[in-house]
């Protein structure tokens, strides 16, 4: 059973609850993007001078901006359910602005993830390989947990 399959019977709960399960369910994800995106920023200038036409340095500030605009968005859920709670109750509109909302930085960082997937150079460190297999696998969970709880409409797996 796929993470999204096992998450999607939760969206019956409220919104403020499947943001509040989000945010548990996305701690290991967006603990293991981090890892990656340290991982690759650790590569020394002359092991990534091949890459993007020396431009990798550009590409990491991007995974860099984007997974700290992730982290301020999940952070923001908990305010977003303590406000709800004072006002009564996130809509389901309130949570699909949310939803749209973390989307764009994390499409950002699986659009990174997927385009350094496809840089094949045998004399890459097997450091950029790993790391960029575990910034696909973990925006692809991130991306799971998302729809899962978020999504209107099901999706296939």
């Amino acid at each position: 059973m796929s993470l999204y399959q096992r998450l999607r019977p939760f969206h019956r709960l409220s919104p403020e609850e499947r943001i509040r399960m989000m945010q548990v369910e996305l701690a290991a994800p967006l603990d293991t993007l981090r890892r990656a995106i340290g991982d690759l920023s650790r590569l020394r200038p002359d092991q990534t001078a091949s890459l993007m036409r020396g431009r990798f340095g550009e590409l990491l500030d991007v995974l860099c901006e984007s997974m700290a605009r992730l982290d301020a968005l999940i952070a923001e859920g908990v305010e977003r359910c303590e406000h709800a709670r004072v006002v009564g109750g996130l809509s389901d509109h309130d949570l699909h602005a949310y939803r749209h909302d973390l989307l764009t930085p994390l499409n950002n960082l699986r659009g990174v993830a997927r385009l350094a997937l496809r840089i094949s150079d045998p004399d890459l460190p097997a450091d950029f390989v790993q790391a960029t297999r575990d910034l696909d696998n973990a925006s692809r969970d991130a991306l799971d947990v998302i729809d899962a709880l978020t999504a209107s409409q099901e999706r296939d797996g």
